[in-house]
C-alpha cells in the first residue's frame, strides 16, 4: 500500500474521532510531491507529502504527522502572524515548537529543534521566533567571522556538542526552509479555518484536542483588528491633500471648457516610539518593522521622535523610505505626555502612531484638538490597553 493510500485510509478514520481535525483537512488538498526536501508541508490550500521520506513511518507515527500539520493549520501558522521580511525557516522552527509544547509524541516524528537552542519552553509562537531568529543570527555571525561553513563545529554555541549539532542545524535549516515555502499571508483561507473552530465550539466536537491545546485554538478566535486593516483605516484618517487645477483633466461639469481638479497627497506621519527600560530590544526591533509597514500602506513621508520619560531625540528623525536600523537614545522611565504635546503643539502632522509596550501614566489630551488622528501599537505583552483606548484605537503588534 503506498504512502498515499495509507494517508487516505488514517485520515477518513478522524470523520468519526476527530471531526475537527477531519474538517479542517478537508479544506486542504493532499497532494504527493516527490520533490520537495521535507517529508510534509501545508500552505497555499494544499497539505503535501514525500512518500520517501514517509515511508518508514508506521500508522501511528504517520497518522501523528498528518495530525501535526493539520494542527499547524488549525493555529494558522501558515496564513497569518507572519513577521515582517520573515526567515521562512526560522518561522517553521517556531510552528514545531508550539507542535512541541501541545502535542505527545513530536519527537517520535523529528519535529523537535536542534538542541544547540537554550531556549525556555512554553513560549507564544511569534516569542520562539523571535528568540530562536536571534540565537541562529549570533551562530551564522560567529561561524562567518571564523571563516567557517555553518555545518562545521559551531563557535559560541556553548554546550560543547560540536560538529553533530553544527551538522544537524543545517539539516534542520534546509527542512524547515522547504516546510515553509508554500506559508503566505491569506486572510481567506484563515477564515475557513476559524469557520471549522467556531463549528467545533458549537459542537462541542473537539476529538483528541484538549487542555491547553484546545484553550490555544479557541484564543486564536478572540477578535483582533486585523493589522493592515488598521494601518489603512488609519491611513485614510490622516491623508491630507493639495488641490490644483490642471488642462490635463476635464471638469466634470464643463468638460475641457474649464480647469479640471487633481489632488496631491502631502501627509506627514508623526511616529513616536518608546525607547524606555521597559522596552526590550527585540521590540524595539519590532518598532522598526512596523514604520517600514507603513511605507507599504502609502505613507511617503514619516517623522520619528523616540521617548523615554521625555522627548530623547533632538529633533524629529524624517524617514523617506523603509529603514533597517534607528539610533536608540533613551532607556529611562516611560512618560507618554511629552510626545502627546509636542504633536498636538505642532499642527504640520496629520496623524500620530505610538509604538509602545503601554506600562505608563494616561496622558491628557486637549479637549479641543481630540479630532486629530492618534493610534497606539503595543507589544505583544503591553498593558494598559483600556485606559489607551478612549484616545484612539489600540491594536497590538502580533502578526509581524
Amino acid at each position: 500500500m503506498t504512502v498515499g493510500e495509507r494517508i487516505k485510509i488514517l485520515s477518513q478514520d478522524w470523520f468519526l474521532t476527530e471531526p475537527l481535525l477531519f474538517a479542517v483537512l478537508c479544506t486542504h488538498a493532499l497532494k504527493r510531491n516527490d520533490n520537495m526536501g521535507c517529508d510534509m508541508r501545508c500552505g497555499k490550500g494544499l497539505i503535501e507529502y514525500n512518500p520517501e521520506r514517509l515511508e518508514h513511518m508506521d500508522d501511528n507515527q504517520l497518522a501523528l504527522r498528518l495530525k501535526a500539520e493539520v494542527v499547524r493549520i488549525i493555529l494558522k501558522h501558515p496564513y497569518q502572524r507572519q513577521p515582517y521580511n520573515p526567515r521562512r525557516d526560522v518561522m517553521r522552527m517556531s510552528s514545531d515548537l508550539t507542535l512541541c509544547d501541545n502535542l505527545d509524541g513530536m519527537d517520535s516524528i523529528g519535529l523537535e529543534p536542534p538542541h544547540i537552542f537554550d531556549i525556555p519552553r512554553g513560549q507564544a509562537f511569534e516569542q520562539y521566533y523571535s528568540l530562536m531568529a536571534g540565537e541562529i543570527l549570533q551562530i551564522e555571525q560567529d561561524a562567518d567571522g571564523e571563516g567557517i561553513p555553518i555545518d562545521m563545529d559551531m563557535p559560541g554555541s556553548g554546550n560543547g556538542k560540536g560538529d553533530s549539532d553544527g551538522n544537524d542545524l543545517t539539516d534542520k535549516l534546509l527542512d524547515a526552509d522547504a516546510g515553509a515555502s508554500l506559508w503566505e499571508e491569506d486572510e481567506l483561507m484563515s477564515e475557513k479555518v476559524n469557520h471549522e473552530i467556531e463549528t467545533a465550539q458549537r459542537c462541542n466536537q473537539w476529538g483528541s484536542i484538549g487542555g491547553d491545546l484546545k484553550s490555544l485554538i479557541e484564543s486564536t478566535l478572540i477578535s483582533k483588528q486585523n493589522f493592515r486593516a488598521i494601518l489603512s483605516q488609519f491611513r485614510a484618517s490622516i491623508l491630507s491633500t493639495k488641490r490644483h487645477l490642471t488642462r490635463m483633466r476635464p471638469n466634470r461639469r464643463y468638460g475641457f471648457d474649464a480647469m479640471g481638479s487633481q489632488y496631491a497627497y502631502s501627509t506627514r506621519l508623526l511616529v513616536a516610539v518608546d525607547v524606555s527600560g521597559s522596552v526590550p530590544d527585540q521590540d524595539i526591533r519590532k518598532f522598526l518593522a512596523v514604520i517600514n509597514r507603513f511605507f507599504k500602506q502609502g505613507i511617503e513621508r514619516i517623522e520619528v521622535i523616540e521617548f523615554d520619560s521625555k522627548i530623547t531625540t533632538d529633533k524629529p528623525i524624517l524617514l523617506k523610505q523603509a529603514s533597517n536600523s534607528i539610533k536608540v537614545t533613551g532607556r529611562g522611565g516611560t512618560n507618554f505626555q511629552p510626545a502627546i504635546d509636542f504633536y498636538y503643539d505642532h499642527e504640520e502632522y496629520d496623524g500620530l502612531v505610538f509604538l509602545t509596550d503601554g506600562y505608563a501614566p494616561t496622558p491628557k489630551v486637549p479637549d479641543d484638538k481630540r479630532h486629530k488622528p492618534l493610534a497606539w501599537i503595543l507589544t505583544t505583552n503591553g498593558g494598559n490597553e483600556d485606559n489607551l483606548k478612549p484616545l484612539g484605537p489600540v491594536v497590538r503588534i502580533e502578526g509581524l
